[in-house]
């Protein structure tokens, strides 16, 4: 399964245990219109999910940090 913007933004909303009801949709559009968002997106879900539980362990996820860890996940 590929995922989109969207499901990236949800999804770390749960990593990071984050309400998704805190943000306005602007804060919504805004987030997903991340570079690094458009990036995450194009990685199944499966690697997404399994960089994001591991990124997650030190208590907040950057994007950046998601990003190296699905780097890692693939080599």
């Amino acid at each position: 399964m590929q995922p989109d913007a969207n499901t990236v933004f949800v999804l770390w909303c749960r990593l990071t245990g984050t309400d998704i009801a805190d943000f306005t949709d602007e804060e919504r559009r805004d987030f997903v219109r991340r570079p690094q968002v458009a990036e995450l997106a194009n990685t199944p879900y499966e690697v997404l999910l399994d960089a994001g539980i591991e990124a997650a362990r030190h208590g907040t996820l950057p994007l950046e940090r998601w990003l190296t860890a699905v780097q890692t996940v693939r080599i």
